[in-house]
């Protein structure tokens, strides 16, 4: 028949272009999965290459560095126990006028639990301890042999604080600690008999190390040594001059370069070594001028805002200085431009204002070449 002839001839005409469509589509997805391969195999050359010129860099500065923190090492103790005189000073003026004092009544058993009071482990004029023996819920050792105590110089050191113990404490102690767990309360009280002098060992280490220098520190010392250290230090206007201030939209700030780094206006919070005083001005430490980065920040995509900020950031790409700030808010600026010319909400660019007032050697702003 014609039409059986017919149908024939058009299924295996429509066979051959399926399998013709196929062939040519294999074929694309192979070559374009061996594009991705050997993409995927220069992307990884060159990632490699990448890792490996990162490491380099990081091995070259360590080699500068590392002398650079044997020489903070070496600094380090000298400093350290100045900032302790000044740290126990300061306390002693907190806690003038304390008494230490513990009750025993502050310390409670649980529900049905029983507690025995078993005496002072430890006391002087700045700390008292005392040793409990309470129930708890333990299906075997079911005694607790606690220490609670208090101490006026509880800033000063690093204490052993345990929670979960047996006990209700009413107001705050700075020590509280379970020593051993037994099955009687005769095994607890014998065993805080023959070990009375060596319990909280540890402890009592550190207790008294911290205690004689701070003793030492107190009859040796006044506050008013150490006058220059607890206030900003004085400096003249011509040795630390005003380089540039910056209007945010919520603040102006001046800047100096005192030193080898900038000081930002800010008034006193923390460490007052870090500040300087200027015609009566605050000004703390910000950072190397070579640290003080330029960063473009927003979103144009799927917001309609953008901005350059300036701060201390390693990622930043430039260097603030008033030449790469002029070249940076000029090329953003046509940028902005030309996208606003094409957008129905324009994106609102709003950099800070800078007023350039002594210029800078370029020399400041030099870094390590890698």
């Amino acid at each position: 028949m014609p039409e059986i002839e017919a149908y024939i001839s058009k299924r295996d005409r429509r066979t051959f272009l399926i399998a013709e469509k196929e062939s040519i589509e294999d074929a694309a997805t192979r070559q374009e999965l061996d594009g991705e391969r050997r993409a995927a195999k220069e992307i990884e050359v060159i990632r490699e290459r990448e890792r490996e010129e990162g490491h380099r860099i990081r091995e070259k500065a360590n080699v500068l560095t590392a002398s650079l923190e044997q020489g903070i090492k070496k600094l380090e103790p000298g400093i350290q126990d100045i900032d302790q005189k000044i740290e126990y000073l300061k306390h002693q003026e907190k806690i003038e006028g304390e008494k230490i004092q513990f009750d025993d009544e502050s310390v409670k058993a649980y529900r049905d639990k029983k507690l025995v009071k078993l005496g002072i482990l430890y006391e002087d004029e700045f700390t008292i301890i005392k040793l409990f023996a309470v129930e708890n819920d333990r299906p075997k050792n079911r005694w607790t042999l606690i220490a609670v105590g208090n101490t006026l110089l509880r800033d000063l050191l690093d204490l052993t604080h345990d929670y979960g113990l047996p006990v209700h404490i009413d107001t705050y102690k700075a020590i509280q600690k379970a020593l051993t767990h037994l099955p009687t309360l005769e095994e607890i009280q014998v065993y805080a008999e023959k070990r009375w002098k060596t319990l909280m060992h540890a402890e009592g280490v550190m207790y008294k190390g911290v205690k004689e220098r701070y003793l030492y520190t107190i009859n040796n010392y006044t506050l008013e040594d150490f006058k220059p250290l607890l206030e900003p230090r004085k400096v003249a206007d011509q040795d630390a001059p005003l380089v540039f201030r910056i209007t945010r939209y919520d603040s102006t700030q001046e800047y100096r370069l005192y030193q080898g780094f900038y000081y930002a206006e800010k008034e006193v919070e923390g460490d007052p070594f870090d500040y300087i005083e200027v015609d009566n001005m605050l000004y703390i430490r910000h950072c190397r001028p070579e640290q003080l980065r330029i960063m473009e920040t927003g979103n144009t995509l799927f917001g309609n805002w953008w901005s350059i900020s300036i701060r201390k950031d390693s990622r930043g790409h430039s260097v603030f200085t008033r030449e790469n700030w002029e070249k940076e808010i000029a090329e953003a600026t046509t940028r902005i431009d030309e996208l606003n010319s094409e957008r129905a909400t324009p994106i609102a660019f709003n950099p800070p204002e800078v007023v350039w007032i002594t210029p800078i050697p370029d020399e400041i702003f030099s870094t390590p070449k890698f």
